[in-house]
């Protein structure tokens, strides 16, 4: 998957006058957001180049984009944990996107688990062939959701 699209735009929406403002704009392939617990950065993953990013709401880097991650697959999708950290679903592992069918592995890296700094802490592999599109985690089951699939999962 290769994309030079730099076109993606992080945006702020005031409810209140109903305005929209651009925080960064000259993404590639943006494709999940999430809000820190404490609503001080924004997570914003990229699917191409499989790397997840963070802009600084406030503070003293207000305004800051920087890498948080560079990740194993193409993420779609970014949701906070119930630890402070975030699960981020990938819809294809790198190693494994050109490989033939007969050489993918039987398994495959469908999610991760980031902590608060971007550090992996925890690995979700599914069956070859099912692509995750969401990874959600509610009092601590993980809810999995796919645009390919009819139905959701849930690991408990």
């Amino acid at each position: 998957m290769m994309n030079a699209d730099a076109t993606g735009r992080l945006l702020k929406y005031d409810a209140q006058t109903k305005s929209v403002t651009v925080l960064k704009a000259g993404l590639p392939y943006p494709n999940g957001v999430a809000v820190s617990r404490d609503g001080a950065q924004v997570v914003v993953a990229h699917t191409v180049p499989c790397q997840a990013f963070r802009y600084f709401l406030r503070g003293a880097r207000a305004g800051q984009y920087e890498l948080m991650a560079d990740l194993p697959g193409y993420p779609d999708n970014v949701r906070r944990d119930g630890k402070g950290g975030y699960w981020v679903a990938l819809n294809q592992e790198k190693q494994w996107l050109d490989a033939a069918p007969a050489t993918a592995p039987a398994k495959h890296l469908a999610g991760v688990r980031l902590d608060a700094h971007g550090v992996e802490v925890e690995e979700l592999t599914a069956a070859k062939g099912v692509t995750l599109s969401d990874v959600a985690e509610r009092r601590g089951k993980l809810w999995l959701g796919s645009v390919e699939l009819e139905y959701i999962g849930l690991v408990a």
